[in-house]
């Protein structure tokens, strides 16, 4: 089939545009579980309300980012990876200098993709039995590799909404019936987390939550992946001077740009939840240990606001969050790293069986890599910090390239109004602070 064949018109008003959304609830799957469930709640736990503040700004800024990578896929045609391999700039090997520390920044996240692993293994450990959490780190493995290697996007996408979907609507739940309980949030708490300080001896933890929570640097890469598998880039049809493309790109544009909105207010949503749930319920009495027991810790978000019979609630809805996860992160990883293998010229890219068939290996490699990971350091906390340090420090290239997109690459038919280039400039200054003080503090604390 021609690409010019899968040419389709984009949709018009928000309620037709809906039907096409995907891209940015995959990616909303991909952080619940290790950025909300584990990351902010036990950040709640130590920090106390105090830290609102970054993780709001966290969720809101970054998709700035988002944005302007879906732009250019969209017009592009092209993956993160292939689309900065052009750009102008120093190379070694014959590749540009970012491909390299990409590769390295995303070696650092499947290391700490272990703490997805493990914590999905340790909440079905308790939801379904069996005695051994490696038993269940195998049967996470197998049955992982197997849907993603059926390779089919609708899958993918669908899963991950409903089992996000279930376990959203519990923990806001949650939320509510907390208020009627001796753990009562009031409006003076909400305000100190509004107060713009950050306690020394949350610093990483906070720093940790911001590149982990909402949007992080794997998942702005990814999401160009997930535009393309969604048909964004093949339904604009390849770039030309026709008007017809150009009303093309703005429509799906449109589209891409409500998927993003629409994951955004999710994910915030979620990440404000658990985090008032861990500040509310676990800050001054629970002193969070990291280990096997994790997942058994932060279960009293729910059973000590709905009662001790709820634990296989919270541990049902635990592993429904983090398998989603580490399926949806599955499939994104797999498509970053077959692309980054192609360019390090392992094979022939240019070749979609090939590729197809890298992909199928990465998807059967990569979660028992993570399953090995958590087996040999039992710490989902410390690798969730490897995760979420990763991913701030990453950032301040994502956000560069970023912006490199925007006043270096893009269609000057299709122009930004200026309110997005402000958020975007915002949101590129932020993560660069972050990214900075992040590096900074972990080389000085050790994590």
């Amino acid at each position: 089939m021609k690409k010019n064949d899968l040419v389709r018109q984009p949709p018009e008003g928000i309620f037709a545009s809906l039907r096409y959304l995907g891209p940015g609830l995959i990616l909303s799957a991909s952080v619940v579980g290790s950025g909300e469930l584990i990351a902010t709640t036990i950040l709640g736990a130590k920090a106390g309300f105090a830290v609102l503040w970054v993780l709001i700004l966290g969720c809101l800024l970054k998709v700035a980012v988002q944005l302007e990578y879906g732009r250019h896929c969209i017009c592009s045609g092209k993956s993160s990876f292939q689309a900065w391999n052009e750009l102008p700039g120093l190379r070694f090997l014959q590749l540009h200098w970012s491909i390299h520390w990409g590769l390295l920044s995303f070696v650092a996240m499947v290391i700490g993709m272990g703490a997805v692993m493990g914590g999905a293994a340790q909440a079905a450990l308790h939801a379904f039995g069996l005695s051994r959490i490696e038993i269940w780190i195998a049967i996470l493995w197998a049955v992982i590799a197997l849907l993603i290697c059926i390779h089919k996007y609708r899958i993918i996408e669908t899963s991950a909404i409903i089992m996000n979907f279930l376990f959203v609507a519990t923990i806001l739940y949650c939320v509510f019936a907390l208020q009627k309980t001796a753990f009562a949030f009031s409006l003076n708490d909400i305000a100190q987390g509004f107060s713009v300080k950050l306690p020394s001896k949350a610093v990483v933890l906070a720093l940790t939550a911001f590149g982990i929570t909402g949007i992080g640097s794997g998942e702005v890469i990814m999401y160009p992946y997930w535009c393309l598998e969604k048909g964004y880039a093949a339904w604009t049809g390849p770039r030309d001077d026709s008007f017809a493309w150009l009303i093309r790109a703005k429509g799906w544009i449109r589209v891409m740009t409500l998927d993003a909105l629409v994951s955004m207010i999710i994910y915030t949503v979620v990440t404000v939840a658990f985090y008032l749930l861990g500040a509310s319920v676990l800050h001054m009495h629970t002193e969070i240990k990291d280990g096997e027991g994790l997942v058994q810790q932060l279960s009293q978000i729910f059973t000590n606001v709905l009662g001790p019979g709820t634990t296989w609630l919270f541990m049902t809805g635990a592993f429904a969050v983090l398998f989603s996860t580490a399926f949806s992160n599955t499939a994104g990883y797999s498509h970053v790293f077959s692309d980054l293998l192609g360019l390090y010229r392992l094979y022939d890219l240019r070749n979609p069986k090939n590729k197809k068939r890298v992909f199928s290996i990465l998807a059967v490699i990569l979660p028992g890599v993570w399953g090995l990971f958590y087996l040999w350091l039992s710490r989902p906390m410390l690798l969730v910090a490897i995760l979420g340090i990763a991913n701030s420090v990453f950032l301040l290239v994502v956000a560069y390239q970023a912006l490199i997109f925007r006043y270096r690459q893009t269609d000057k038919r299709i122009p930004s109004s200026k309110p997005y280039d402000a958020f975007l400039l915002l949101s590129a200054a932020a993560i660069g602070f972050v990214a900075i003080r992040s590096l900074i503090t972990a080389l000085g604390e050790g994590l």
